[in-house]
């Protein structure tokens, strides 16, 4: 469950053509996420800094520590450069430096990322004072945004393993009765990760292949509660919110249960939240804005009367990083397009009492909207009786 040389050169290209267009000499790339995007190189990030230097017409330069170098054999870029150490007796932005004027590109016009410190773009500047720096991250950006069929299947497989961990979730509970919501999390992440390991042989493994919150009773009204030693109780609303990674992509499931015989309330506002859920993925549809999307979905909750209980947005595009654009948001005009991936995962919040959220991994078709996690979200499917 990896993508190929040919993704990978393909990726190079486009970007090269888009600097063709702006007459622009390269690019640097420094940002680890879009290294990996572009190469393949997967890495941990450390102070030492990694870089990728995309020229217009030539095969695209890979810079990396030395210690990194056993980990880039088998790849498919010929050009890697390495550096001793940080910050070094010669500074690592120096052998960058060195290269492009070994190519001729200290008076050129070179892009570089957004993203890109402050600190990194001076210290460019003044080793190589005669180039002309231009912004272009969003070249990268536009190239995430829609996904490759390849990125598709590898999305596809960890939306079947993120919901295996909500499944999992589910088990434990059924075996081991009320636990604390750590102890369910190591568990559910231990099981994941074992059968991710046995089924997937070589894997990209930066940060963990599956992780995800647990939070229950009134701390579930914490959106990005963090676990705790709180012990499962009947009665609770329990939040069950998990992710894993293949091939350095991601998906996520979420899933709201309550343990025990639901109160009216509690049904209630599960229904409601069903509701605006459905609405809201529906309206994932190609030619459709994020803003126009994430109203339709949270409008409903608003229009029952609810929307103080409000605490975020509809959703978020989903690839090579968990949060990407587009974003499911008011303030994002971003046209949908086939083959986007995001979340559709609107939430209810209510202090003192709980909080409730369906998350699903979504690809954004020609069709209709297709949900790639597909864990039951109907009432009865997410009673817990112990």
């Amino acid at each position: 469950m990896r993508l190929t040389e040919s993704f990978y050169r393909r990726k190079v290209a486009q970007c090269q053509n888009e600097l063709k267009r702006r007459d622009l000499k390269g690019m640097l790339v420094l940002d680890y996420k879009n290294i990996w995007y572009l190469t393949g190189f997967f890495h941990f990030p450390t102070e030492r800094p990694v870089a990728v230097f995309v020229p217009v017409d030539d095969e695209p330069a890979l810079f990396i520590p030395k210690l990194e170098e056993d980990q880039v054999r088998g790849n498919w870029m010929s050009r890697v450069e390495t550096y001793f150490e940080y910050p070094g007796m010669q500074p690592p932005l120096e052998y960058v430096a060195d290269f492009l004027s070994s190519q001729g590109l200290e008076k050129e016009e070179i892009g570089f990322e957004g993203s890109t410190a402050v600190r990194t773009l001076r210290q460019l500047k003044e080793l190589l004072p005669d180039v002309t720096w231009v912004e272009t991250g969003e070249i990268i950006a536009q190239m995430r945004l829609v996904k490759d069929e390849e990125e598709i299947a590898l999305i596809r497989k960890a939306a079947e393993y993120s919901d295996f961990m909500v499944c999992e979730g589910v088990r434990i509970l059924k075996e081991k009765g009320l636990v604390t919501e750590l102890e369910l999390l190591r568990e559910v992440v231990n099981r994941t990760t074992d059968k991710m390991l046995a089924e997937l042989g070589d894997i990209v493994y930066v940060g963990g292949i599956a992780d995800g919150l647990v939070c229950s009773g009134e701390r579930s009204a914490f959106p990005h509660g963090l676990p705790s030693n709180r012990k499962l109780q009947r009665g609770d609303n329990l939040i069950l919110s998990f992710g894993c990674v293949v091939g350095g992509y991601n998906a996520e499931s979420e899933r709201t249960f309550f343990i025990g015989k639901p109160s009216d309330r509690q049904r209630e506002v599960y229904r409601l939240l069903q509701e605006a859920q459905q609405k809201g993925t529906m309206a994932l549809t190609t030619g459709q804005t994020c803003a126009a999307a994430n109203r339709i979905c949270l409008d409903t909750i608003r229009e029952a009367g609810l929307g103080q209980y409000i605490k975020h947005r509809q959703g978020h595009g989903i690839g090579i990083a968990n949060h990407e654009p587009p974003w499911i948001e008011d303030g994002d005009q971003t046209v949908l397009r086939a083959n986007m991936v995001v979340s559709s995962e609107p939430g209810i919040y209510v202090p003192d009492e709980g909080g409730f959220r369906i998350s699903d991994t979504v690809l954004i078709t020609d069709a209709d909207p297709e949900r790639l996690t597909r864990f039951p979200r109907n009432l009865e499917d997410v009673l817990i009786e112990l």
